[in-house]
């Protein structure tokens, strides 16, 4: 059985140059240390909920198999571990609130907040420091996530033009708008979505990597090779509601 100790930089090598079967090694070695993180972050997530955590994490550890220096004095695990972690805490938000937009901003408030005991100013100052997230950024986010489930849920005044509570939250990307930026908007997009979605999208279409068919990326991700243009699908869905959410299209 292969673990994160027994792992080789030569087995790493072979991954990157397409291995299927030295990827899923890999990948399958770090499940343990995935499952802590899991239940660590989501205590209370259902065994399903917690199975599409899991999928998450493995799709962010094939993408840091991929970008891994073999030269590097870091461990994999090392340098993996807080990407893996991050994308956990994300897809943790966006399936308890129904976000769709910037979820890395709602983690990095709902971090500081912690840091500070719920001192929402003094958390402010240190989202400003930590993460150039602005004072007004930082409580438009707040204000959506309080009493509420759901951040996709309409807005209930008279006004609000069928505003959802997610629409509230401050615009991070108000200056990638221009046409001559699409490919760095669409690589955005590709960072706001689930990860086992955006791994699908970038695989196929080599988006920063290497092309990689749909059985490989059935065998990266550990699902079937059906599942695959499904996530492609539903990739693109949440590319454009998030695109949507911040009036990137007409």
């Amino acid at each position: 059985m292969t673990t994160t100790a027994t792992v080789t930089t030569e087995m790493i090598r072979a991954a990157q140059d397409g291995d299927t079967d030295a990827m899923w090694q890999i990948v399958s070695a770090h499940d343990a240390i995935i499952t802590g993180i899991v239940q660590s972050v989501a205590r209370d997530a259902s065994a399903d909920d917690r199975d599409d955590l899991k999928q998450e994490a493995r799709a962010s550890l094939v993408q840091h198999i991929r970008d891994y220096d073999t030269s590097a004095d870091t461990a994999l695990t090392t340098y993996a571990y807080r990407a893996l972690r991050r994308a956990v805490e994300e897809e943790w938000v966006r399936m308890r609130t129904g976000l769709t937009v910037d979820a890395t901003t709602v983690v990095r408030v709902k971090r500081c907040l912690a840091e500070f005991e719920g001192n929402a100013e003094a958390a402010a100052l240190s989202a400003l420091a930590r993460y150039t997230i602005g004072r007004d950024r930082f409580f438009a986010v707040l204000d959506a996530l309080q009493g509420t489930e759901r951040l996709d849920a309409p807005m209930t005044g008279a006004d609000d033009d069928g505003l959802t509570l997610a629409d509230t939250i401050a615009d991070p990307t108000a200056d990638v708008t221009d046409a001559i930026e699409r490919r760095e908007l669409a690589r955005w997009l590709l960072g706001q979505i689930a990860n086992r979605q955006s791994y699908a999208l970038r695989a196929f279409y080599g988006i920063r990597m290497e092309k990689a068919t749909d059985d490989e990326v059935a065998t990266h991700l550990q699902t079937t090779r059906r599942a695959v243009p499904q996530l492609r699908d539903a990739g693109k869905a949440s590319a454009r509601k998030v695109a949507a959410a911040h009036g990137l299209v007409a």
